[in-house]
């Protein structure tokens, strides 16, 4: 790769990170996890700790119909 497009590849990187970080934050508090600890996990490591997190099962609404 030549200069300029790693230069590029350098500023979209922060970029990226920061709306991955408010991804894993809303994901973190749906399912019941912290969601400081998730911003700051996936604003340095990015991916490798949002897909992860995505995986994970969400808790249940509690406005949610009960069957008996």
């Amino acid at each position: 790769m030549d200069n300029e497009k790693m230069m590029k590849f350098a500023k979209q990187l922060p970029v990226m990170h920061a709306f991955e970080a408010l991804i894993a934050m809303r994901a973190a508090k749906k399912r019941g996890l912290s969601p400081v600890k998730y911003f700051l996990l996936t604003s340095v490591f990015g991916v490798f700790v949002l897909i992860p997190l995505l995986r994970k099962p969400k808790l249940p609404k509690a406005s949610e119909k009960v069957d008996i």
